[in-house]
């Protein structure tokens, strides 16, 4: 049996992909695998992989979908080695329609969340088996290193930030109808909860007489602007709540904020191998999911890990499965109170540090970095037995 497991990586922010897939491979070894990271930006990443190749690679995989399209010849490559390859997937399909459509039987679509497996199955109808994986973390091992209290980060918004105003002066050059579509989609959207905001493109559309669903190019040009419009609506909103506090805003692109008078702290970026021990040295994280229903963003139940306590935009997953948790605060990023309520949290004495247990036992329990490397284990297994079997005919 192949025991070599491949991650497929390239250029990203921070490059928290490498260094989160080194870690989820790491963790193969119990069960008599070997992990190896190849970056795809590397040179000489092809010499790296034909060794485990001759070797026997018992599956391949992808954040993203990174390596899912590789070629020789004109030929998949995963179909030429007949090698399960599963692409993890956790951004929209609008943002890259090709890595959730690859013309291969060896090349499976996992999604992190329903909401995209559910665009991909009613827009793209992918050939692919496409399954629903666990989401999964890496364990914090510095959560323990400092007491909650004495931590020396009292509020983290680690984000990189973006102008909306931008995306409304570039849309100033689409076509009219389209124009119209991406402001009316977007005012409807700024007065939602988060949640999925296809619907709301396909209605703006059709309320501006045009049918879309058969031309996909436009539409899921559509649904990415007002994506992108809308987190970064979103993430300004709780870092405009932020300044007045002595907060801590961590990442590029927060250059538009006015920080006069501003008691919080603009920081540059830092490597992603640095994350768990700012988490873990941190009160009060704060994050903003994207625009889905079915599932949080990972910085959650990283807090989670971290035993830090999270203050997070609501979405019907959060509202169903941690509004009981002492150390989860949901907000409504639409909420006029939003800067009030965060600075309540921020004026409160109280020490969580032994109210973390709970949202900790979730982390472990419902996000683990095994629940996700089994998922993808089962999919790279479904994807051999289904080859296995003769074609269906069309």
């Amino acid at each position: 049996m192949a025991a070599n497991v491949v991650a497929f990586v390239g250029e990203n922010e921070n490059g928290i992909l490498a260094d989160v897939s080194r870690a989820f491979m790491e963790r193969l070894m119990p069960v008599g695998l070997r992990g190896h990271v190849i970056d795809l930006h590397a040179p000489g990443w092809a010499d790296a992989l034909q060794p485990l190749a001759r070797e026997g690679i018992a599956f391949a995989w992808g954040a993203a979908g990174i390596g899912a399209a590789l070629e020789i010849g004109g030929e998949n490559l995963w179909e030429m080695l007949q090698v399960p390859f599963v692409s993890a997937l956790a951004d929209p399909p609008c943002w890259l329609p090709a890595n959730h459509r690859v013309e291969s039987r060896f090349v499976a679509n996992g999604y992190m969340y329903r909401d995209w497996f559910d665009v991909q199955r009613r827009f793209i109808r992918s050939s692919q088996i496409s399954a629903i994986l666990p989401h999964g973390v890496l364990p914090n091992p510095h959560r323990d290193s400092i007491p909650w209290c004495r931590r020396p980060h009292r509020m983290v918004f680690v984000k990189t930030g973006e102008d909306p105003a931008r995306h409304r002066t570039a849309w100033e050059g689409w076509p009219r109808p389209l124009r119209a579509v991406l402001h009316d989609a977007a005012e409807e959207a700024a007065r939602r909860p988060t949640g999925d905001i296809t619907d709301l493109v396909l209605e703006a559309a059709l309320a501006r007489g045009l049918h879309l669903e058969e031309r996909l190019e436009l539409l899921f040009a559509l649904i990415h602007q007002v994506d992108l419009h809308i987190r970064a609506l979103r993430a300004n909103a709780f870092a405009r709540a932020l300044l007045p506090l002595g907060a801590e805003i961590i990442g590029r692109g927060w250059d538009h904020l006015d920080m006069q008078g501003a008691r919080a702290t603009l920081r540059p970026a830092i490597p992603a191998v640095e994350l768990p021990a700012l988490y873990a040295g941190t009160r009060f994280l704060v994050s903003t999911n994207p625009n889905f229903s079915h599932g949080v963003h990972e910085r959650i139940p990283n807090a989670f890990a971290a035993r830090a306590c999270m203050i997070s935009d609501d979405n019907a997953f959060t509202r169903a499965r941690f509004t009981a948790l002492p150390s989860y605060f949901g907000l409504d990023w639409t909420a006029p109170d939003l800067a009030e309520r965060i600075a309540a949290i921020w004026a409160d004495d109280t020490d969580y540090g032994p109210l973390t247990e709970a949202a900790l036992m979730v982390a472990e329990r419902d996000f683990s970095a095994e629940g996700f490397l089994h998922g993808m284990m089962d999919l790279a297994a479904l994807v051999q037995a289904g080859n296995r079997l003769e074609r269906f005919p069309r």
